[in-house]
Order: structure tokens, then sequence, then C-alpha cells
């Protein structure tokens, strides 16, 4: 590439900044999402008294922050590398049809605005959540729904350009060390002797770990023998309600009935109260007199405080948090994300 072309590229890359900022978030989630854990961890960190150690080899306190934070330069990262593909090829498409390249740009990403149907669905499925009336806040959910379409134009148009060739990432994404989880006494389904061993920190009120639930037993079905799942709480919504949902998970699971009142919480996610652990408790038929009284033990409040710290240890700051063989799952097409790890490990 001589000088001039070099030059006429950098200008292309001079436009559309005012969508920048929600380009930078958009790009950030389709680049590599795909990948599940790397395992080219082997670059040493630090030497000590003649050894080198590995992000594997510190200690997990250290470790996880220190992986967290190159993981959110990377992100970072290859949002600037996918906004600039974005904009070459609307630099392209530009010179082809002789427009400008923000006539080109609003073309490639146009999307419809969002539909009163569309906005009504969305009130009714969240209005617990939102916590206003619907004239108020029709506007704002109107504007949101808009922009998540264009962030899934901007997502299909990345995964488009990568599935054909036109497109690849150069920069590598940083691997994730492996840590111990502690899952002792903490409900687990699949095949303890296992190849793979995925762990999942969840909150009963986030709608991703409802999705994550769904994904992860659609592959265990799949995959039967070769998987064991378990589930470890990590309540931090701040309604305080998934706190008591996880205390009654944990009275179920003294019956035998995690599963199906893990099963039924999600099912109920948006009318979830603080009555629902008793509701699903009669509901499942199990020993109301028993489930009480297991309620009232401070072991109960206890086990879920442990999983919560073991998270908080982790460094979780968000659910679902998935781990695979002690390993973070990145990705956030987390059904392909999934599935690449358990191909890759099988």
């Amino acid at each position: 590439m001589n000088d001039n072309q070099r030059q006429q590229n950098r200008s292309k890359f001079t436009f559309a900044f005012a969508a920048f900022a929600l380009g930078m978030l958009i790009s950030a989630t389709i680049i590599n999402a795909n990948k599940g854990p790397s395992i080219d961890d082997a670059s040493g960190l630090i030497n000590f008294k003649g050894s080198n150690y590995t992000l594997n080899d510190l200690p997990t306190s250290v470790a996880m922050p220190y992986y967290e934070m190159e993981h959110e330069h990377f992100e970072k990262q290859r949002a600037f590398l996918g906004e600039a593909v974005i904009q070459l090829v609307a630099a392209e498409q530009a010179k082809k049809e002789n427009i400008s390249e923000e006539a080109a740009m609003e073309k490639l990403l146009a999307v419809s605005p969002a539909s009163e149907e569309e906005v009504s669905t969305f009130f009714e499925a969240n209005k617990d959540r939102i916590g206003k009336p619907f004239y108020e806040i029709k506007a704002d959910i109107a504007q949101y729904l808009t922009q998540q379409k264009e962030r899934e134009k901007r997502l299909s148009l990345l995964e488009e350009l990568e599935l054909k060739g036109d497109f690849s990432l150069l920069i590598k994404a940083p691997a994730s060390p492996t840590v111990f989880i502690d899952t002792e006494g903490y409900p687990s389904t699949g095949n303890p002797k296992a190849k793979i061993n995925i762990v999942e920190f969840a909150d009963y009120q986030c709608p991703h770990c409802k999705e994550a639930s769904q994904q992860l037993h659609a592959l265990l079905e799949e995959y039967k023998d070769q998987i064991q799942l378990t589930y470890m709480d990590f309540p931090i919504n701040r309604s305080g309600i998934s706190r008591k949902v996880s205390e009654g998970a944990v009275c179920a699971d003294q019956q035998g009935k995690f599963w199906e009142y893990n099963n039924q919480a999600f099912e109920e996610q948006v009318q979830l109260s603080d009555n629902s652990p008793h509701t699903i408790a009669k509901t499942l038929q199990l020993d109301l007199a028993q489930f009480d009284q297991c309620i009232a033990d401070s072991a109960t409040a206890k086990k879920v405080k442990a999983s919560e710290l073991q998270a908080i240890n982790l460094g979780v700051r968000g659910t679902p948090a998935i781990y695979i063989n002690g390993r973070k799952l990145e990705g956030h097409y987390l059904d392909k994300a999934l599935r690449k790890a358990v191909v890759e490990l099988l």
C-alpha cells in the first residue's frame, strides 16, 4: 500500500464519530465473541528469585483482577477495530454508489424505528423492573429498542464479514487463569466424572441468567454424560428477592427438588416476590413444614452467602458468570461461545 492509499484510508476513519461511542460498545460484543476460554497462558509475567510466574501461578485474588483488566482493555481495542471495519465498508459503498461516506454509513446501518407493538410488549415484560407508568417511559423504551436494532445491525454486519472471510481480528484475546471453585454441597447435574465441568454463578432476577439456564440445559441434553453443571448463587439484585429465592432453592435441594425449583423460579422471573419461595415449594408439593424450618435455619442463608463470597473473590461483577473447567467463559453470543468451548475440550 502506497502513502497516498494510506492517507485515503486514514481519512475514511474520520467521519461518523457522532455514532462512534455507540459503535464502540456495540462492536465489542461481536469480534471473536464465539471464542471460548483461551488456553494459551504460558507467558511469564514476573520473575521472582530466578523463577518465572505465569497468570496461573499467581494467587486468584491477583490473577482474576489482572485478567479482568486485560480483558477490559481488549474489549476496547476490538471495539475500535470493529468500528474501523464498518467505516471501511461504508467507504467502499460510498465510492461504489458515488455518495458521501456519511450517507453510505446511514444506509448501511438503517433500521426501522421500534413499533408501538414492540414498545408495548417490552413494557409489559419489564414493567415490574421499570417502576414507571407507560406514558412516562414510552419514548425512552422506543429509543432503547431502536438503538438495540442498530446494535444488532452492526453485529450482523461484522459477523457476516467474518463468516465470508473478509474480516478477522489479528490481536489476541487475553487468557483466563484457571481458578478453583469450591462446589462441594452445591447442586449439580450431569456426570460427576465428566471431562467438562461447568459452574454457573447466577441471579434469579437476571434475564440473561434465565437465557443461560435454558442454553446450559440444552447443552446438557445434547452432550449428556460428557458434561457436569453446578449452580452457584450470586444474588446481586438490589430488591433482595433473589436472595430469598436462592435460600428457597437451598431448601428445595434438601428435598431433592432443586432443579425443578430452579426451573420454576426462572419461568416465573418477572413475577418473583418475597412470597415466591413458599409458592414454588407448594407448587412442587414439597413438605412445607420442613421447607419453612429450613428457611428459618441460619445455615441456609450462610450457604447462599458462601457462594456469593466465592463469586466476589473471583472478581465476578455481573451475572451470569460461567466457568468451564475453572476458566471464565467470555462472549456475548453465549450459546455459540458455550458450544465452541465444549467442542474444543472434547
